[in-house]
């Protein structure tokens, strides 16, 4: 049986060599091109942001290439990272948590118990998710047991997240065809505790042709967002990675969410832009 992780303690002292921390980013990490972590740490840095990397995977590339090596993060391991964050008084000074790719079902479980001691702690503590778990291209993409785990354990857990169309489509259980089906389903999720759903590729088949569309949904509001829509090779990703840290971001930074998500979602079109220009077969993230 796994131990759950060590809660930091409230009123501790903090460790007086714990340097300042903006964010923990518990995302993928590839060795190979620009999607999780890769993607969204230059974001930070450009941000003026300091940020950790916490791997759930560590792959010599993204799978839809002929070779992959490498795999998921062992349990014990990734325990021992949050652990570790707790025990070097990280988690008592970082603003906010993103947690996006998962690499298997236990890691979600494993969050799911770090998290709330966390909050507990801290209170005004940011904690965005992106449930990675496919798109329209490629499906569903992670093990199954992800799926309830991130509607069931991690949705109730997060200050804000950011699924994809598809992504919504599995968390509500069910399609969603219209802009007012896309709302109706982020506000069930909304219901269960996040202040805000910002909706990627929202109602694809609703949108103008050549544009996307972001929903950002709160209890009381809804925002439809567009941009245009970069003809690139469908193998390239980690646009959501990007987003979700330029959201997260521009929040930490005083910004308000409509905003936020109107220039985070021009600087993934700028980034789309330039890996057209350069032909490459990875997202060119400017560092």
């Amino acid at each position: 049986m796994t131990a759950t992780p060590a809660a930091p303690v409230p009123g501790a002292a903090l460790p007086a060599y714990t340097a300042q921390v903006d964010i923990v980013s518990i995302q993928s990490q590839v060795v190979y091109g620009y999607v999780g972590n890769n993607a969204a740490m230059p974001i930070f840095r450009k941000a003026g942001l300091r940020a950790i990397a916490v791997p759930t995977v560590i792959l010599s590339n993204t799978p839809h290439y002929p070779t992959l090596h490498g795999g998921a993060v062992p349990l014990e391991w990734f325990e021992g990272l949050l652990q570790g964050l707790d025990e070097r008084g990280v988690s008592r000074v970082a603003r906010a948590v993103v947690c996006g790719y998962l690499g298997q079902p236990g890691q979600a479980d494993l969050l799911a118990r770090w998290l709330p001691a966390l909050r507990a702690a801290r209170p005004d503590l940011r904690v965005h998710i992106d449930p990675v778990m496919g798109d329209r291209n490629d499906g569903l993409y992670v093990n199954e047991g992800l799926v309830a785990q991130y509607r069931d354990l991690l949705v109730p857990l997060a200050d804000g997240m950011t699924p994809n169309h598809f992504e919504l489509e599995l968390l509500a259980g069910r399609p969603l065809s219209s802009m007012d089906e896309v709302v109706a389903a982020a506000r069930e999720l909304i219901a269960q505790g996040p202040g805000w759903i910002v909706v990627t590729s929202a109602a694809p088949m609703a949108a103008a042709p050549g544009t996307l569309q972001l929903a950002v949904v709160t209890r009381d509001e809804a925002t439809v967002v567009t941009h245009p829509e970069i003809a690139i090779p469908p193998a390239v990703h980690g646009t959501g990675d990007v987003f979700m840290a330029g959201v997260t971001a521009r929040l930490l930074n005083g910004q308000a969410l409509v905003q936020a998500v109107r220039e985070a979602a021009a600087q993934v079109t700028a980034a789309l832009e330039r890996t057209r220009e350069l032909a490459w077969e990875e997202l060119a993230v400017e560092d």
